[in-house]
Order: C-alpha cells, then sequence, then structure tokens
C-alpha cells in the first residue's frame, strides 16, 4: 500500500525568543523568511511557502509536526484512520493560510501531527545569504516512552513503511511516499521531539558548519559522520532555543516495493557504529538524552 503523505511538510516550533530563533535559523542554516506578523515566522530553503515556522511563545516546545498529503481525499482518509486508531483528532482547520486542507490529530503519547495538502511553491529556487543554505528539511525523530507503539500508530495511520528497525523497538524508521530511508523515526525515550533535520548538498556543507558554529563560540554536538541506518553523512548542533538540529546528505532511498525492514542490533546504549555512526564515533550523552516536550495542543 502506498503511503497516505509524500514528505516531511514542516516542523512548527514555540519559542521563548522568536528573534533569536530566526537569527539562528538564518546564520546558521541559512533560511530565509518568507513572512511574519503576530508572532508567527515562516522560514524556507527552497521554493516551498513554509517549512519551519516559529511562534512566540513563554517558552521552548514543539507545537507540530507537518506531513504532506497527496491530496485533499487523503487528508480525509487519514481523518477517518486516526478515528478508527481510536487517537484524538485536534482539528480539520489548516494553520497557515497557504494550506487548502488539513486533519491534526495526537499520538497516544502527544505527539502532534497535521496532515496537509502540498504547501504551495512560492519563492525564488535560490536566494543569497549566511549559512549553509540547505535543499530542504528532511525528516524528523521522535522521542517516544513506547517507541514499538507510536510506530506502529504512525504506521497504521498514515501508511508510514518500515524501513528500519532495532531489535528492541529501541528506534524505528519510517519512510514516505518519496522513498527516502526516514521521515519520521521514532526511539525511545520521554516523550517529545529527539531532532529535526536539514538536508544539506554535500560534505562541504558539514566543514562550512562547524566553521560557522566556531565562529561563534560554538561545536557540534555530533558528528560529522555516517549513520548506518539510512546511510547518511550527519552533524547535529544545539540550535539557541535548544532543539537538536542533524543536518544530513546522502540518504539512502528505498525503490524496491518489497523491500523488507532490516532489523539491526544497536548494541549497549547505541554502541554499535554499524548501525548509529560507521566511521565510529558513538553518541554523546548530550545527543541521546536530546528532547523538547509538545505543547498541549490547541483545538479547533
Amino acid at each position: 500500500m502506498r503511503p497516505m503523505v509524500q514528505r516531511l511538510g514542516y516542523v512548527a516550533l514555540n519559542v521563548a525568543d522568536i528573534d533569536i530563533a530566526i537569527e539562528d535559523a538564518c546564520t546558521v542554516a541559512g533560511v530565509r523568511v518568507v513572512e511574519r506578523e503576530n508572532g508567527r515566522a515562516l522560514l524556507t530553503s527552497n521554493q516551498r511557502h513554509a517549512e519551519l515556522i516559529l511562534y512566540a511563545s513563554n517558552s521552548d516546545s514543539v507545537r507540530s509536526i507537518g506531513l504532506q498529503a497527496h491530496n485533499v481525499d487523503v487528508v480525509a482518509a487519514v481523518r477517518r484512520r486516526a478515528e478508527q486508531a481510536g487517537l484524538t483528532v485536534l482539528s480539520e482547520r489548516p494553520s497557515l493560510p497557504c494550506i487548502d486542507r488539513s486533519v491534526t490529530f495526537a499520538t497516544s503519547e502527544g505527539h502532534i501531527f497535521e496532515v496537509h495538502t502540498p504547501i504551495p511553491l512560492t519563492q525564488p529556487v535560490r536566494h543569497t545569504g549566511p549559512g549553509i543554505r540547505p535543499r530542504c528539511l528532511d525528516h524528523v525523530n521522535l522521542s517516544s516512552r513506547d517507541s514499538e507503539a507510536i510506530s506502529n500508530e504512525l504506521q497504521t495511520v498514515l501508511g508510514l513503511r518500515q524501513s528500519e528497525r532495532t531489535t528492541g523497538h529501541e528506534i524505528v524508521w519510517m519512510r514516505a511516499a518519496d522513498n527516502r530511508h526516514h521521515t519520521v523515526a521514532t526511539v525511545k525515550g520521554p516523550s517529545g521531539l529527539h531532532h529535526f533535520s536539514w538536508e544539506f548538498a554535500s560534505f562541504d556543507d558539514f566543514k562550512r558548519l562547524g566553521d560557522t558554529l566556531d565562529a561563534q563560540g560554538r561545536f557540534l554536538v555530533w558528528g560529522p559522520g555516517r549513520h548506518g541506518a539510512g546511510d547518511n553523512l550527519f552533524a547535529c548542533y544545539i540550535d539557541r532555543s535548544g532543539f537538536l538540529v542533524e543536518c544530513i546528505a546522502e540518504m539512502e532511498v528505498i525503490e524496491d516495493e518489497n523491500h523488507q525492514a532490516r532489523i539491526a542490533d544497536p548494541g549497549e546504549n547505541l554502541s554499535n557504529p554499524k548501525v548509529v555512526n560507521r566511521w565510529g564515533a558513538l553518541p554523546p550523552r548530550l545527543w541521546t538524552e536530546h528532547f523538547v516536550p509538545f505543547a498541549p495542543p490547541i483545538t479547533a
């Protein structure tokens, strides 16, 4: 069965200092502001009208994760599936004026997803400015108390396909219709968002990222390296609002319709380099223990 969603749509974050959050996203990642009004800023790295959405708030938290559906019929089907799975449907009102139709639901642990019709392409192909200037927003990793249960919910409601998992479901990687190794992954931990990811063009961008952070007196949390799961290059840093940001390149694309999910032994405390980092350096506690909670849902 074809996945109900095509790709990651957006990441929406509540931030205590929206000016600092915007500056950090623009000067480090290298995205640009599309519009800003009424305590909300829309940023993008490409032609899409919005990828990173920032809301002025009293504290830093996750507002919602957007997943782009193929069309209006899929949005309606996701609502039916969410209700059949016993999940809470929070709203059918699109969160942005540029979204035609959507449905927002919460997992059993409170992760909030808005499945929406395609975000329009309103921006120039290229832009100039500081930062690395990624290609696109790539994936999210959720932190969940029961990684297996949450991954099953998302596969049931969204039709995501399991690409790979660890033996004890410590991490489950799932792909959307674009067949990239993972659009959403779940990892055992307190309920929330572990990280979101930008796709870079090449390894040269990782060098620029490290130098950019160094010039600001900051550092990479982990990487550069190459994940075993997904076979992608990676490097991670924490932005100035406290969110863990991964930057990746060369993500595996799974074209085989008969692909069977690979099962890998992660080793004690993610110590198997063939899964976590083929180049050797294992994740530090700053990475493994990181999470940011979702804010209480806004119903409409």
